[in-house]
């Protein structure tokens, strides 16, 4: 028999009552008929287990003595096989031993004696259903605690290698960024230097000079300590040095510099200002081109546009400046004397505090010991060439020097020709070669459309 609950919010509890005297249950149905409980009523404990094996229940409540299965053996039977049902077993005071075996065998909740006091029973109940819900919740609670322990072991089992897998991905990742920008800069440098190359087309312009003072400027800036940036900076300076040249009339860039007219120096100095003014826009030669426009900057403070003296002008510009000048020595264009290694150090030395910075000049001097020692090696094997060669002159009565055979292309003037022929004829013998019998050869050559056979003495001048 089932009693309906009032509606309530959550699902109501289930209470089965069992008893074999009717009017006990009668008792028990008014009892709970206003509470918010599902209600079973059994007369037997086989009765019970039937309605157990069909509905889910929270509570028992059994009588104690009842035939053919007592309330004892029909609350171990429910322990056995719905544990978690709460036991309320009902009994009389002569029924001690009894109530005793219900706790041993049942594992009885609580018992309850007849007659009961319908308050205290309501509230026995209601304290059963609240420990039983707060198990529930505990029980709920632990498992939750387990599958988390659980998923938290496996995760931390596999964390490290997750870690090591995840930080081999962006080390990964950094090292093909690493790669793609190492390509970028190495293009971007290669544009620079084809550029410079580009410029040095130029007629007047000289070839190879902007590649070396970038390699020199390079070297003094790590001797110097300059940082990374700076570096790089002062390096693309140096290839792009003579941009500004460009826009220079050819009058200018034919002269060299020791014999351009006081009028035209400030117009051929100019170059520089304009050389930046051209990388205007580019911003990762920003830099770069401020170092251009100050390379004519004195230490001093007397130079060209800005007159700025010392650590007011860029260090990158002091850097260029001293190299730059040192070529100019060396090649003649400053002094319109060509100056040995040593001759040109000696300029940069002599000017140091007035138009050099004296750190960069000594630390440029001491980047040209090999260049020093390259030249004092190379006087010396031409002071022995030439002692070799004198000795040879003076031996060519006597030995017969070899006779080799050479294209027409490579006829230069100062060769000692043995024999000319053209189409077996002989055509010149025994001369030594200058323009105008290199052009006689040239036009024989148009003229009969066959090539010279040209034989001449080793030991002239080089092939």
């Amino acid at each position: 028999m089932l009693i309906e609950p009032a509606s309530v919010d959550d699902k109501p509890a289930a209470i089965l009552f069992v008893d074999d005297e009717t009017n006990v249950l009668k008792a028990l149905r008014r009892l709970f008929h206003n509470e918010a409980y599902v209600a079973y009523f059994a007369s037997s404990g086989a009765e019970g287990l039937e309605i157990l094996r069909e509905n889910a229940v929270d509570l028992i409540i059994s009588d104690m003595r009842m035939p053919e299965m007592n309330g004892a053996e029909f609350l171990s039977q429910v322990f056995m096989h719905w544990p978690e049902t709460i036991r309320i077993l009902l009994t009389g005071y002569a029924d001690l031993q009894s109530t005793i075996d219900a706790v041993n065998k049942g594992r009885i909740y609580n018992y309850c004696n007849k007659p009961w006091h319908d308050d205290e029973l309501k509230l026995l109940v209601r304290n059963a259903l609240e420990q039983k819900r707060l198990r529930e919740q505990r029980d709920r609670l632990s498992e939750i605690v387990r599958q988390q322990n659980t998923a938290l072991k496996e995760l931390n089992e596999h964390l490290e290698e997750k870690v090591e897998q995840r930080t081999e991905q962006l080390n990964t990742a950094m090292r093909h960024l690493d790669r793609a920008h190492k390509n970028l800069e190495k293009q971007y440098v290669e544009s620079i230097k084809a550029f410079s190359r580009i410029i040095e087309m130029r007629p007047g312009i000289k070839s190879g000079q902007s590649k070396y003072i970038a390699e020199k400027a390079l070297l003094i800036a790590r001797k110097l300590g300059m940082s990374p940036e700076q570096k790089k900076n002062v390096f693309y300076a140096g290839l792009l040095i003579q941009i500004g040249k460009m826009s220079l009339p050819d009058n200018l860039l034919a002269e060299p510099y020791y014999k351009i007219a006081l009028a035209d120096i400030r117009r051929y100095l100019a170059h520089a200002v304009e050389g930046e003014a051209l990388l205007k826009g580019l911003t990762q030669l920003k830099e770069a081109s401020i170092l251009i426009r100050h390379q004519y900057e004195r230490y001093d403070g007397s130079g060209f546009p800005d007159n700025l003296d010392q650590q007011n002008i860029p260090q990158g510009s002091r850097i260029l400046n001293v190299i730059r000048d040192y070529i100019a020595y060396l090649e003649g264009s400053m002094t319109g004397e060509v100056m040995s290694v040593s001759a040109a150090i000696s300029q940069l030395t002599m000017r140091k505090e007035s138009y050099y910075d004296p750190d960069i000049v000594d630390a440029f001097v001491k980047e040209l010991k090999d260049d020093i020692i390259v030249e004092e090696e190379h006087s010396v094997i031409e002071k022995s060439w030439k002692n070799s060669r004198l000795r040879s002159n003076q031996q060519n009565a006597a030995v017969a020097r070899p006779v080799i055979e050479i294209s027409w292309l490579q006829l230069k003037p100062g060769m000692e020709i043995e024999t000319v022929y053209f189409d077996d004829k002989p055509y010149i013998r025994n001369c030594i070669v200058d323009q105008k019998v290199i052009n006689n050869i040239m036009s024989l050559r148009e003229n009969s459309g066959k090539n010279p056979v040209i034989k001449i003495h080793m030991g002239a001048k080089s092939v």
